[in-house]
Parts: structure tokens; sequence; C-alpha cells
């Protein structure tokens, strides 16, 4: 009796069991906005798995949310998956290619099921883009960049069809007539009538090989966090016992539009008041609804018996979306354009190479399975990284597989020694982004090249906007112009607040040779322009991809890579 008492209480890290894993990307995330970082945010259910996991201090990823989830999904930097030049838009039809190995094809390949949820954004030209057919079995969310939290339409944000392209175009023609003739820039307008698609889908495919395509109008009305988050609850409770899962879990709070419901509104923001309350209200409510969803996670599964031999990851896609375009603010919350989410007192945010733009709010959580829980690891973490972390995890408890047939090779480094072992971590460089084009919305206009090493950080070609540090409540201190080179110290300076590069010629050398030999390995954007919706509508307004062949892509079979057939699909249509 005493013998299995102490059989009972060994912890995880010595089970055979392969563990789970549940990956948490939460979108447009301030740096500053978790309760444990200082924010007057509440976050305790966050707050209580970092502070009893290991905080990942110096975890980064791309400016930007499709760059950023094509770095993890794949274990490459964009300038090798030809996402570096920015997002996937509404209406751009390309993506991340179909013969690029995925974390889910990695996990199914050692045995698990894998689910998907939420913000998929890394393409749906063909069925073969999209998640069920990219190594998870099932799906459900949406495979646009960003929509309504509640009706789920996704068109007011830049997907067009023909109609809306001549509007487009009729709106420049009249804005240069107005400047011709002194008048103010929006006198006399075509309103633009932007066609809304309907973008909420649950896949999966069943027992005769075919996809289904359920189209979840039922679900409409209903708070998107809550959604992802009941449909994360029943993947676990319907689990196969005999079979560890992976979960990806993208949720899309807190990217705008800035929306939640009233009785969130109440709960989670009582406590704020004056302009904090009218500036930050609904994105607070918006972080601590996603948090109460982790909470309601966590708790099944200790009530499931498995949550010490579960490693849950949460993260954000990149960071918040401050100082962004004035004249182009559609959240209706700030009409003054200023953005509610936080990364001071890191420099810039979201679509800029600066800290506040890639430095990601991130924890790792697992009482079986870390060691030291509790601590702060300072050491480099790369989005890419995850991929090979991954894999020597399940690696430890599976011996029977063989070596996926990955094809390509992954840019990360494993760093399951710093959470398993608490011994430093091997990466001492990574790749920011090397971008030749430029020419992002509400971001850096010109080509900018970015990379870390060791403790120094070169920019060049400006990297920003936004450029400056922007404080939630007190406004927005200015950086003055940016200057070519860029070089910071980031230990001693993790705020970018002087520039040094004329300090030290002979590093930013160093930083630019490599570079350098980086720009040598990098393939061709996949950006492609927006294209004519109409013909891919199918029941009402829902957005459908193309059958593989019609765009010559190619997929895995077997042991090798060849033309990817065509996929049998059943579209159903749930309403309310």
């Amino acid at each position: 009796m005493l013998l299995l008492l102490l059989l009972a209480l060994i912890p995880c890290c010595f089970c055979t069991t392969s563990p789970n894993v549940i990956f948490i990307f939460a979108d447009d995330l301030g740096y500053n906005d978790m309760g444990y970082q200082g924010s007057d945010i509440l976050t305790p259910v966050l707050d209580n798995m970092a502070e009893n996991g290991v905080i990942l201090e110096q975890h980064y990823g791309q400016p930007m949310c499709a760059p950023s989830r094509a770095s993890f999904i794949s274990g490459r930097y964009p300038i090798h998956t030809g996402f570096h030049e920015a997002n996937i838009q509404q209406g751009e039809l390309w993506g991340l290619d179909v013969d690029e190995f995925t974390v889910g094809q990695m996990f199914q390949h050692y045995g698990y099921s894998t689910h998907a949820i939420g913000k998929w954004h890394l393409g749906w030209r063909t069925w073969r883009h999209t998640p069920v057919m990219r190594g998870f079995d099932s799906f459900l969310g949406f495979y646009f960049c960003a929509h309504d939290h509640f009706s789920y339409d996704c068109g007011s944000l830049g997907a067009y069809n023909a109609s809306q392209k001549l509007e487009r175009d009729l709106r420049k023609l009249q804005k240069k007539v107005n400047r011709e003739k002194g008048l103010p820039p929006w006198s006399g307008l075509v309103k633009n009538k932007k066609v809304k698609y309907f973008d909420l889908r649950y896949n999966y495919i069943n027992s005769k090989g075919q996809l289904v395509d359920k189209i979840r109008y039922d679900l409409a009305g209903q708070y998107s966090s809550r959604v992802f988050t009941n449909q994360a609850l029943e993947t676990i409770k319907n689990r196969n016992l005999e079979q560890p899962f992976f979960l990806y879990l993208s949720y899309m709070n807190v990217h705008a539009p800035y929306q939640a419901p009233e009785d969130d509104l109440e709960r989670f923001t009582s406590h704020m008041s004056g302009y904090a309350k009218r500036k930050r209200r609904n994105y607070a409510a918006m972080m601590s609804s996603l948090d109460e969803g982790v909470g309601n996670i966590t708790a099944l599964l200790k009530e499931e018996g498995i949550h010490d031999n579960t490693l849950i990851v949460f993260t954000s896609d990149n960071g918040a979306n401050v100082g962004y375009c004035k004249t182009t603010s559609f959240t209706g919350e700030n009409p003054e354009g200023r953005e509610p989410g936080s990364n001071f007192p890191l420099r810039g945010g979201k679509r800029s190479v600066f800290e506040g733009g890639i430095r990601l709010v991130s924890f790792v959580h697992g009482p079986g399975l870390i060691r030291d829980p509790g601590r702060v690891s300072s050491d480099m973490v790369n989005l890419v990284d995850w991929y090979p972390t991954f894999e020597d995890i399940v690696r430890e408890h599976d011996t029977t597989h063989t070596d996926p047939p990955v094809t390509s090779p992954k840019d990360g480094i494993s760093f399951w020694r710093v959470l398993k072992k608490a011994l430093p971590g091997k990466r001492r460089s990574f790749l920011i982004n090397i971008n030749k084009r430029g020419g992002i919305s509400c971001g850096p206009t010109k080509a900018f090249k970015a990379i870390r090493s060791g403790n120094w950080k070169l920019i060049v070609g400006g990297g920003g906007p936004p450029k400056d540090w922007f404080h939630p409540y007190k406004g927005t201190v200015e950086s003055g112009p940016l200057t070519y080179y860029q070089l910071y110290h980031i230990k001693n300076d993790p705020y970018e607040t002087s520039n040094v590069a004329e300090v030290y010629p002979a590093i930013v050398l160093q930083l630019l040779h490599e570079l350098a030999e980086l720009e040598h390995t990098m393939v061709p954007s996949r950006k492609r322009k927006k294209e004519d919706l109409t013909s891919r509508i199918r029941n009402g307004t829902v957005p459908t991809p193309l059958q593989p062949s019609e765009s010559n892509e190619l997929m895995y079979t077997g042991n090798v890579w060849g033309s990817a057939h065509d996929v049998e699909v059943i579209q159903v249509v749930q309403k309310p």
C-alpha cells in the first residue's frame, strides 16, 4: 500500500505516457497587457499559470499575424516560406505552400490526435491550404484574417469583389480631382459598399475520406472566445483516451474590432474608471474573457486527471496594435486613432520590428513536465523554435516511430532543455526579418532588415512606423526621425532609447555580414494581389477554396511529394 502511494506521488516527468500539448495564441496582445506584467487588465488565471510555470522573458515572433503563424506552424523563418513581405490580406489568395511539413503533421506522425481552433490566416486558395489538410484532424474557426466577434462577417476589412474594385478606383480618382481643386479629400466621394462574407466553419475528414465543411451559421451571435473555448472543451472531453492530443487554440481576442458581451464588460471592468474605462474597457473585457476561457480549459484538464501531463504554451502573435493610422481607425472606441493595447515601456508595436512589435508576452505551464516552475527564463526563444521543441518532447516518450518526412530544413532550435532541466538555451541569434519591398500599410514604408545576435540588435532601413513609445493613458513619447542603421544593446537598453551604431561600427559590419548570408537563402515572396472573390462564393456569402488541380499544388503522399489530388468535399450549412 505504501509503495502504491509513493508511486502516485512521482511527478509526470518520469511517466512514460506521451504528454498532451496545448498551444494558445492571443491576437495582437500587448506586452504589458497581462496582470503579472503590472497591467490593470484582469487576467488572474493566466497570471497564476505564468507564476507557477516558466515565464519566457525574451520570446520573439514576427510583427504581424500571418508571418508569425507561418513561423510557428512551419518552424521556418518567413524568408524561407515566402511570408517576409507582409500579411495575407482579405481577398489575397495565397498562403503557406502545401509542400511545407507542418507542426500538426509532425504530431500526427508520432501518433497524436490534432485539432485546430480559431484563427487560421495561413491561406485558403485551395482545400489543400486549409487546416484539416495541413496536419489537423479537425478545425473550428475561420480562414480569413479578422472578423466581427459576434456575426463572423469578415468583408469590412478589405475583401472585395469586382464592383468594389471599381468603387475604390473611382474614390482614388475623386481624391485626385479634389486635390487639384483645393477641396477636402473626402468631398463627393463614392460610398464604398463592401460585401461582407461569412467565415465560420467546422472541418474534418469523415470515414470515407471526404472533407466535411460545415458552415456554422448556427453560431452567429455567440461571442468568438466563448465559441472557441467551448470547442476546446468538447475536443478534450471527446478525445481518444488511448491517444495523446495536440490542441492549437488561436483566439482572435484581442484583435479589433474591440467587442465584448455586456456581461463581460460589467464583470471585468467595474474596477476601471475615467479615461482608463473609456479608452480600454472593451479591450480589457476581451482579454479577461480569454483568461476565463483558459481557466475553464485548465479546470477540465484537472477533472480529467491529465493536467499534470499537459504542456500549455501561451503567447501572442505580435505586439499590441499601437500607433495605428489615425485616419483609418475602424474600431469606433478611440476616434483619435490610438488603439487601446499597450506594449509600454517597449518601443513600437504591431507592424514594426522594434521590441513592442516582436517581443511576445509568453509563458509555459506544465506542473509535471517542467523543472523548477515559478521561474523566469531570459533565454532567447523564437516562434520557429516550438517545432523542434515539441518534437523533442514527443520523441522522449516515443521511440517506435521513424523521423518524419521533412523536406526542408527547419530554422528552429529546441529549448526543451530549458524547460525540462533548467539548463541554458542554445539559441544565440535569430533573424527578425528581411523585407525588400516595404510598403506596409500603417507600417514600414521602406525596405528593411533586422537581426538579433547575442545582446545586439541591428535594424537597417527604419523598421517602423510605429516607432514611438505609446503609454495607454499618458500618450505618446515621440522618438524623432529614424536613421538608416540602428544598433541597440537589448540587455542594457531593452526600450531601444539609444542608437549606438556610430559607436560600434564593427558590430554593425558583423551583423550586416550575417544578414547577407541569410539573404542568400531567401525564397520569392508568395504575396499576391487581391482577387475578385465572386466566383468563390457558395451557400450565400461563404468563401470556398479551389480544388488543388486547379492551381497545380503539390502534396505529400506516402513517402514522396507529387501532384496534389483533388479532395471530395461535402459542404453542409448549419442554420440556427
